[in-house]
């Protein structure tokens, strides 16, 4: 039924792209619109058909970056209708079809260009969190998630990342899932271990896996990870700098998942207790427990508009920081993108998080 569902839709998408590039190139002669027509449908349904050959891998990846790209041009004529209708009915101007045409076309590349650049033009944001447990100085922690490590994400964007996390100086980074994408395919061809191993601080660098990493590639991927230098969480913990208890719980396709109840067995909570994995679905269960600080990652923050909205409809905490409880919840979007390399309504990202005692100590 789902099946169904997405081939007509890509048939609507079809018709609607058709329409588009109709008006905007207008052929006169009826030839010319059936053969345009034509020409859509069978480049759409060549390479929708080449992508389900390997359903929600590289080639379905690249029949989504071509539906999207026919989706931004959805918005780009909105907009130019909107603005038509302004020019025309509010300011009463003469009609210029030409240049409400070449607006389209501007406005087009316009959405296209901003999707690209909030894709691989990362941002740092801050949060501050107060435990009232004994801390004695604060503790930075550079939290990284999504970055999908593959085909349009590898060794340029890590060398960005080492550079923006040691201009923060943080004690630990944490990455919350997702490192690859998929496979560690284009990790190795690439060589993107010589680029991920320079990420260090000085308390060390942990990563759980995320729905991603547990594709049938887990144990290379923890193998590729481990080997750069990072420890890989597996429903484990850590004592940071003798201080901070850092649990780190694997992805719900891990079948030896543990509850986290479970994880804390072992963990002194009278200290801060930071609690990484990757999806943000545990609210309830965390915020009943002695953690201060759940970091996961995920959602994207919806990645691309409108699911950027829609996504608030369906979920506890979809992004950003949220106190639920005593716990202190941060989603983040993500420093890549995964399959499409696009962002519209987001911008890829790194959190540093202060965790600060409730009041100073001498």
């Amino acid at each position: 039924m789902v099946m169904w569902f997405f081939i007509v839709f890509t048939q609507m998408l079809v018709l609607i792209t058709s329409t588009i590039l109709w008006w905007l190139i207008k052929p006169k002669r009826s030839s010319s619109k059936t053969a345009l027509v034509l020409v859509v449908f069978i480049i759409n349904n060549a390479v929708l058909v080449y992508g389900l050959t390997e359903f929600w891998r590289d080639r379905f990846h690249l029949y989504l970056v071509i539906g999207i790209l026919q989706g931004f041009m959805i918005y780009a004529s909105l907009i130019t209708v909107l603005l038509a209708f302004i020019y025309y009915r509010l300011f009463k101007r003469t009609h210029r079809p030409k240049l409400i045409r070449a607006i389209g076309v501007v406005i087009y590349i316009g959405i296209v260009s901003l999707a690209v650049f909030n894709a691989y033009s990362p941002v740092v944001h801050h949060l501050t969190v107060t435990t009232t447990k004994p801390l004695d100085k604060p503790m930075n922690i550079a939290l990284v998630s999504d970055t999908h490590l593959g085909k349009w994400f590898g060794n340029r964007q890590l060398d960005k990342l080492v550079d923006l996390i040691d201009a923060q100086n943080p004690d630990t980074v944490v990455i919350a899932g997702d490192v690859m994408n998929d496979t560690t395919v284009y990790y190795d061809k690439y060589n993107m271990h010589e680029h991920l191993s320079k990420l260090s601080a000085p308390l060390g660098v942990y990563a759980v896996l995320g729905n991603h990493d547990f594709l049938g590639y887990e144990e290379a991927i923890a193998k590729a990870v481990k080997e750069a230098g990072i420890t890989v969480l597996d429903n484990e913990s850590v004592l940071l700098n003798d201080a901070v208890w850092l649990v780190g719980r694997s992805d719900e396709n891990d079948p030896n998942r543990l509850p986290a109840t479970q994880l804390l067995d072992d963990v002194d909570t009278n200290k801060p207790v930071v609690f990484l994995e990757h999806r943000p679905l545990s609210f309830e269960e965390i915020s009943e427990l002695p953690v201060d600080l759940h970091l996961a990652g995920h959602t994207h923050g919806g990645q691309i508009f409108p699911l950027t909205i829609v996504m608030k409809w369906f979920r506890v905490l979809g992004y950003g920081p949220r106190s639920i409880e005593d716990t202190q919840f941060l989603v983040t979007s993500g420093y890549g993108f995964g399959p499409v390399p696009f962002r519209l309504g987001t911008r890829s990202e790194i959190w540093m998080i202060t965790l600060q005692p409730a009041t100073s100590r001498d």
